[in-house]
């Protein structure tokens, strides 16, 4: 038991070192699966507009197989039901689930990975019963262990707890917001029982995880308002300038190409003397998804002043810059931004720099993109251009 005690001790507190989503659920299958020795081990995660559960890691099953798998949320779903109940789930043998039968799952376990915190049904009833091993203790949800004393009477099984829990009032107040999840445990292969202090054990390390992901989605997105752009979504100045400090540096040590993409709204003002600047905040959204989606994905694109967007292009040399910002030109000529009954027209200009050609430092290069554009603007608006 000792070991199974500093293997916990070691799980939750390297869970609660990282703030990486992807790695508190990767530590999460491998410590699960190193301390307990399931056969199998996968991990579901709910998504919430599609209302599935979809598989994401896996240890044991085929390659791909969870990967792969999406279940939908329903009632009769036995795979979903933690979802539901906020309980543990026994699979057996004779279970008539068609996605039980297809994953080969006859000796499981399905945990639900909760992910808030709640008040403990003792402190809300108060109750006084010491000798409940959920009494007292704050972070052990009483339909997560064996041998809680309900009203003074013990109840020890899951399936005991699946009927008796979604009747108290408390616990009827859990929602499926509240769970990030299902951890399948699996035993199916080796016929090894999965004892109810196992299950226990892992109901209390989902917890910890599921808190630990919400706290990590919570930071993530305070991160991420600190650095976009509130009206268009794109980075804003500040994280722009830092990533391309980084791309500079990388750039002058490992001999890289790098390109910088600066380019402004003609005419912009026009926009919203004659509109609104309602209509110009629209203009400025509805450029921002096409210079997004004209980009490639490690390219870095903010909103860098009032009307003016720039871009990182790493790995990408002039003449690659050049095609890249001529495309996105023409597509924003082509289709006229339309507001009710009304076809705006919109032009960009635009600026390029390139590492190593116009300059080696990071002043340098916006200030030739910078002179690039205004050369752009100069020459009549609605072209590319370098310094």
């Amino acid at each position: 038991m000792e070991n199974t005690e500093l293997t916990l001790l070691e799980m939750i507190g390297s869970v609660y070192e990282d703030l990486d989503t992807d790695k508190i659920e990767e530590r999460f299958v491998e410590l699960v699966n190193d301390m307990f020795h399931f056969d199998r081990v996968a991990l579901f995660f709910l998504k919430h507009r599609k209302q599935v559960l979809q598989g994401k890691l896996s240890r044991g099953f085929p390659p791909g197989m969870i990967e792969n798998t999406e279940i939908p949320i329903k009632n009769d779903s036995i795979i979903a039901r933690p979802l539901i109940t906020g309980i543990p789930v026994r699979i057996s043998p004779d279970d008539p689930d068609q996605q039980v039968g297809l994953l080969g799952l006859a000796n499981s376990v399905l945990v639900p990975i909760v992910n808030k915190k709640r008040i403990p049904c003792w402190e809300i009833k108060n109750c006084n019963q010491p000798g409940c091993p959920a009494y007292g203790r704050k972070w052990l949800r009483c339909w997560l262990v064996p041998g809680t004393k309900c009203g003074g009477e013990a109840v020890d099984s899951l399936d005991e707890k699946a009927v008796r829990c979604p009747a108290c009032p408390i616990f009827a107040s859990f929602n499926i917001d509240a769970i990030e999840g299902v951890l399948v445990a699996d035993n199916s292969i080796s016929k090894r029982p999965i004892t109810e202090d196992i299950i226990t054990l892992v109901s209390v390390i989902a917890h910890t995880v599921g808190m630990a992901i919400n706290n990590s989605k919570i930071y993530m997105k305070t991160l991420d308002v600190a650095i976009r752009d509130s009206l268009t979504s794109l980075h804003n100045r500040r994280y722009f300038n830092e990533r391309l400090l980084d791309e500079v540096e990388r750039a002058g040590r490992y001999g890289d190409s790098l390109s910088l993409i600066m380019c402004d709204i003609d005419h912009f003002k026009r926009i919203n003397d004659n509109y609104g600047h309602p209509v110009g905040d629209e203009v400025l959204r509805w450029l921002a998804e096409i210079l997004r989606k004209g980009l490639r994905k490690s390219d870095v694109i903010s909103r860098y002043g009032g009307e003016e967007f720039a871009a990182i292009l790493s790995n990408a040399s002039r003449e690659q810059a050049l095609a890249i910002s001529e495309k996105l030109r023409r597509s924003i000529e082509e289709y006229p931004f339309v507001h009710r009954e009304s076809r705006i027209s919109v032009t960009l200009s635009f600026g390029i720099s390139t590492f190593g050609i116009d300059s080696k430092k990071f002043e340098g290069l916006i200030e030739s993109a910078d002179k690039a554009l205004y050369k752009a603007k100069a020459q009549g608006r609605n072209m590319v251009c370098t310094p």
